[in-house]
């Protein structure tokens, strides 16, 4: 079974995962529609050359607008998705483990650089307070259990399983190979899911900041919805 999960199965996810990506971002373009670019960010303005310049005179301006934001009105839960968010990106790419499965399946590094054992534990520890914090607020804060479904709380347990199992196999809990097992039918299965449920945020994020103007932008918008 853990052949057929690493090799045949995991190969069908990633090009399902590649495939679905691409839909998503070829239907991003369809679905929205070009336009001349907007001027949304106060840290944006046009000098006498077109160029996109910081103003002094913005600061007050975007104070203001930081305090209708996650980050003015929720700033532990902004300072906790940011750490989230980083967290997940970094610990998958430079886990020492990963290298060498993948040195050792196709000789080919994801990083050069890895994390020493004791700093990737932190960062599942972090994903996991993080996580376990999503959850108790689905479930204790009224205004944000009333639109949950069990569908946002199976992807809370989909977005832990990987971590969870992984770090209970590598510090020798339980069975091996069993963990290792589920480890990567997880993995399999958010690859699966990610571009048709809600994990295809982590390509529209992209999308929308630098195609869709708005205060959160990175640059002009040339898009609208």
């Amino acid at each position: 079974m853990y052949e057929f999960i690493r090799g045949p199965m995991a190969w069908a996810c990633f090009f399902i995962f590649i495939m679905g990506m691409l839909f998503q971002v070829v239907r991003f373009f369809l679905i929205t529609k070009k336009i001349q670019p907007t001027f949304v960010s106060p840290l944006l303005r046009d000098n006498k050359d077109n160029n996109l310049n910081f103003s002094r005179e913005s600061l007050p301006q975007l104070s203001a607008k930081l305090r209708v934001t996650l980050v003015g009105v929720h700033p532990v839960m902004f300072f906790f998705t940011v750490l989230f968010h980083i967290s997940i990106f970094f610990l998958p790419i430079f886990l020492s483990e990963h290298n060498m499965l993948m040195d050792g399946l196709w000789e080919v590094s994801l990083c050069p650089y890895v994390l020493p054992e004791i700093i990737a534990d932190i960062f599942t520890g972090i994903i996991m307070v993080c996580i376990l914090l999503f959850l108790l607020r689905r479930i204790f804060l009224s205004h944000v259990r009333s639109i949950s479904t069990i569908y946002d709380y199976l992807i809370l347990f989909l977005t832990a399983a990987p971590f969870i199992t992984g770090f209970l196999a590598v510090h020798g809990f339980f069975d091996y190979r069993t963990l290792i097992i589920l480890h990567v039918l997880s993995v399999n299965l958010i690859m699966l899911t990610l571009p048709f449920s809600k994990f295809v945020h982590s390509a529209f994020f992209f999308l929308n900041r630098f195609f869709i103007g708005s205060e959160y932008s990175f640059s002009k918008g040339t898009r609208q919805w």
